[in-house]
């Protein structure tokens, strides 16, 4: 089982004093500032991650989205083809009905 991304948090916020409702400065601390620690510090982090493995987490996740990024509309999504099995129906109700009509 993954770590908890709640996990995460705490590791950003008790080792790089990061606030853990600002997931952008968690992420910025763990791409740009935990690669630069002495190598002692990045063990004992590790350590604290990997003693949270698969830990459950009964707390909500926080949820984000990148700031300056306008949100995509439903109208510029890529076209969903219609499943096979459900264009075999259409067919086969196309025919029902065909028949039905004739009779």
């Amino acid at each position: 089982m993954p770590t908890p991304t709640a996990t995460f948090l705490e590791i950003a916020a008790r080792y790089g004093d990061v606030d853990p409702e600002d997931i952008e400065a968690v992420q910025h601390w763990f791409t740009e500032v935990l690669p630069g620690l002495p190598p002692e510090r990045i063990e004992e982090i590790l350590d604290d991650l990997l003693a949270s493995e698969g830990a459950d987490k009964a707390e909500e996740t926080v949820r984000s989205y990148p700031r300056d990024v306008p949100l995509p509309a439903l109208s510029s999504s890529p076209p969903v083809p219609i499943p096979l099995l459900a264009e075999r129906w259409r067919e086969i109700l196309a025919r029902l009905a065909g028949r039905g009509r004739r009779g």
